[in-house]
């Protein structure tokens, strides 16, 4: 009985840390109601289970022991030691996921530690803030500790008297294979055909609502099968991501092939910072964050962009690369990660184009520097180049201020043509700005995440000043957009999984591109293909996105998160695990996805575009063809879905 009270007592932990989850996360489950999160809470108990009796069978195995040795004070004080470790590390990680989750959306995996990789040093003062900014959570923490701490203390085995140790060791050596037993079935999960896995979830709850269910020491434990597997739905598949024709036919002026002067490329990768934040979107926001941005943009050719990535670690292969992460693990920490792959800038630095990738992070910082070699850009400049720490956050790398005054004077000093991209840092936790940097007398009741939106767009702000005075300023191309959206909501169409993927997507350049607001939807893989057509670059290109200049391709959105794959063909987002279809949405007209009209409609034909988008991806990146095969996709080339074919060339004379 002992036994039994230690391991309710951890399995009521485990669960009320869980609920805890989703008290603290209400944002990504706005849609459910009290009574359904309570029921998945209790369906939830099934997995606290399983991590409960696979953390402490060694305990479940000494407390049956037939030895009156197990009673002894030492070996006592021994479990008892293991007994609280082992379950406060696995409670801990329940409490580290509230605050991961807050920014992820997902529960901590073998892989989180993407989010964190960095120098010991950032990755310390960054732990440090959150402990601080979060300490009412360890204090919760502590009050389950010390809840264990007493149950451990009143539940230690008594030592049989000598006229009842034969009865003592008999029921001992009955309790031991009976609770092995209980044991067994326990952490397979029940007396199911296949053993318990993260898949189970999917019996109690859609993807979405799925982690409300899991606790975080089963999903380090019990990962989703993350190897992709070859699909032979179609047989003969009409979406092909291989883009023949990339000539412009739409947002640009006659006169762009007309200049013999080839125009350079700057592309901006803010920092967490969605449409959400950015007034040119908002203008209702109580104080503009961005007025500098709303200025450029309304200068540009905007869309309604989306990301195809979540963290960090996914934003660069879809913006440099158009490839999106349409599985568990992330592209670049995958099995798939050395796949030869086809990237915009490749194609520029083939044509004469000087490639330059700029982040003020440490040098190595998550494989930037590794990725975006591989990616084209074949110059680096980061912490180490720009070689003055005065101006280091104490955290992430080099203010976004003085980093981008840095970029322009390189840029400068660079021969032309050149093709840059800029990664910004400051827009993130833990929220600094430096000392000498006056904010606005309204910005007292802002957020810390709102003050460094104000400055980033301050940064930007210095940065074209001082580009607008250089000589390639006039002929070059800017592209602006963010690597995921932001964390924090404040507002409630942005406070689900449609809004909260909303990023700006726009292009500028005045003497080419008219100023336009498309309230069309671009991607993050669609810049790859749309950069080279903006500048006049019409090679082959492989690419998972969409020529935005292009009329004739039909806009698209795809992404995968939490078991769920989405596809939005401007009218319709659809959502499905791959082989069942549970939900569809008008996100146009409900944009907080309040409304699944799964039961009234069927939509087969966008469901049938998301099922070849994944069958060209999975056999894709499976057999590592993600790079254009004239010999191979001549023979068996599309057109890309939502396109019309093009006309054969009347053969030459």
């Amino acid at each position: 009985m002992m036994l039994v009270y230690r391991l309710i007592s951890i399995i009521i932990t485990f669960s009320l840390s869980r609920w805890l989850l989703y008290i603290f996360n209400l944002q990504f489950f706005h849609h459910l109601g009290l009574g359904e999160a309570l029921k998945l809470y209790v369906y939830g108990m099934r997995f606290d289970m399983v991590i409960t009796m696979s953390l402490n069978l060694p305990l479940i195995i000494y407390y049956c022991l037939p030895t009156r040795f197990i009673t002894n004070k030492i070996p006592q004080w021994i479990i008892d030691i293991l007994f609280i470790t082992i379950n406060g590390i696995a409670i801990a990680l329940n409490f580290a996921d509230i605050v991961y989750f807050h920014y992820i959306g997902e529960h901590i995996t073998l892989h989180s530690h993407e989010f964190l990789r960095n120098s010991d040093e950032v990755t310390g003062g960054f732990m440090r803030q959150i402990f601080f900014d979060y300490w009412y959570i360890s204090v919760v923490f502590a009050l389950f500790i010390l809840l264990i701490m007493v149950v451990t203390q009143r539940t230690r085995i008594k030592r049989p008297k000598d006229e009842d140790l034969s009865r003592w060791k008999r029921n001992q050596m009955i309790s031991l294979p009976i609770a092995l037993l209980i044991s067994f079935i326990a952490i397979r999960g029940s007396f199911q055909k296949e053993p318990i896995s993260k898949e189970t979830a999917l019996e109690y709850a859609d993807p979405q609502n799925a982690p409300i269910l899991l606790n975080t020491p089963f999903s380090l434990l019990y990962k989703y099968n993350s190897t992709l597997e070859e699909w032979h739905r179609f047989d003969d598949n009409p979406y092909s991501p291989i883009h023949y024709d990339l000539n412009a036919n739409r947002y640009l002026n006659d006169s762009i092939g007309c200049d013999t002067m080839q125009d350079n490329l700057v592309l901006i990768i803010m920092k967490g910072i969605g449409q959400e934040m950015i007034g040119y979107y908002n203008p209702q926001h109580r104080y503009s964050l961005t007025p500098f941005l709303d200025s450029l943009l309304s200068q540009s050719l905007t869309f309604d962009g989306r990301a195809n990535a979540q963290r960090t670690v996914q934003s660069l292969p879809a913006i440099l690369a158009s490839i999106p992460d349409l599985m568990d693990d992330d592209f670049a920490t995958s099995s798939y990660a050395d796949n030869d792959f086809d990237a915009f800038a490749q194609h520029l630095q083939h044509r004469g184009y000087k490639t330059i990738f700029m982040h003020g992070g440490d040098n190595g910082t998550m494989d930037f520097d590794g990725f975006a070699y591989k990616s084209g850009f074949k110059h680096y400049y980061g912490r180490i180049e720009y070689d003055d720490d005065h101006d280091y956050d104490q955290q992430w790398g080099i203010f976004d201020g003085p980093f981008l005054q840095y970029a322009a004077r390189t840029l400068s000093y660079t021969y032309e043509p050149f093709a840059s991209a800029i990664y910004m840092l400051s827009s993130r936790h833990p929220y600094r700005v430096p000392k000498d940097f006056e904010l606005p007398e309204e910005s007292y009741f802002w957020t810390g995440f709102e003050k460094t939106v104000y400055y980033s767009d301050c940064a930007l702000r210095d940065f074209f000043a001082k580009a607008a005075n250089s000589d390639w300023f006039d002929h070059t191309l800017f592209v602006i957009t963010s690597d995921f959206s932001n964390s924090e909501h404040f507002q409630t169409e942005y406070n689900n999984v449609w809004g909260s993927k909303a990023i700006p997507i726009a292009f500028y350049h005045p003497n080419r591109i008219p100023t336009h607001r498309s309230k069309e939807i671009a991607q993050q893989i669609d810049l790859g293909p749309s950069i080279l057509s903006a500048m006049g670059v019409n090679d082959t290109l492989f690419s998972f996105g969409r020529n935005l200049f292009d009329s004739l391709s039909d806009q698209a959105y795809v992404n995968y998160f939490n078991l769920t794959y989405e596809y939005f063909n401007g009218e319709y987002l659809v959502q499905s695990d791959g082989t069942t279809p549970f939900g569809i949405f008008r996100p146009n007209k409900d944009p907080q996805l309040n409304n699944n009209l799964i039961e009234y409609m069927q939509c087969h034909d966008i469901f049938e575009k998301l099922y070849q988008f994944i069958q060209e991806y999975n056999n894709r990146m499976i057999n590592n063809k993600l790079r254009y095969d004239q010999e191979e996709d001549s023979l068996h080339h599309q057109p890309h879905f939502g396109q019309a074919a093009q006309e054969e060339p009347a053969p030459a004379d």
